[in-house]
């Protein structure tokens, strides 16, 4: 009866594993999304796709307790879980994969993003430069080559 409960119990652990990693990937695509626009919100969906990673890790935690780190923790599934356990283990592993393109292209595009946020804040600095060089200097006397006539 137990290693029904132990399962079962995994089974469910996976299932919202798989919903949180579904969630991931939303938030991912959607952060994606948000470089093209004008008005980001990513401080809201970085936040959120991490509060998602935590509950993930809590998650792998409560599996780890439940099967626990015996040598024979395998052999304490019955069978008829073992597939469906396999079912949900491919679901996360091809979710993982697309995560993983999408992260990819996330990186890319964020790099693109900062280096022309760096670019773009060098040419202010050289001009707010530029304009203090043609400034007046206040307090010094403008100064004359001929002033002993």
């Amino acid at each position: 009866m137990k290693e029904e409960d132990t399962g079962k119990e995994i089974c469910s652990f996976l299932e919202k594993k798989v919903t949180l990693f579904s969630r991931y990937l939303s938030l991912t695509e959607r952060i994606n999304a948000a470089f093209g626009e004008e008005e980001k919100n990513l401080q809201d969906l970085i936040s959120k796709r991490q509060a998602c990673m935590e509950r993930i890790d809590k998650i792998d935690l409560s599996i780890q307790q439940t099967v626990g780190a015996g040598p024979d923790k395998h052999n304490l599934i019955p069978p008829k879980f073992k597939g469906l356990i396999d079912g949900y283990l491919k679901k996360l592993r091809s979710i993982m994969e697309t995560v993983e393109l999408l992260d990819r292209e996330v990186t890319a595009v964020a790099k693109k993003e900062v280096e022309n946020i760096k670019t773009n804040l060098l040419n202010m600095r050289n001009v707010r430069q530029a304009a203090r060089g043609y400034g007046g200097r206040v307090g010094h006397p403008a100064r004359f080559l001929d002033t002993h006539r």
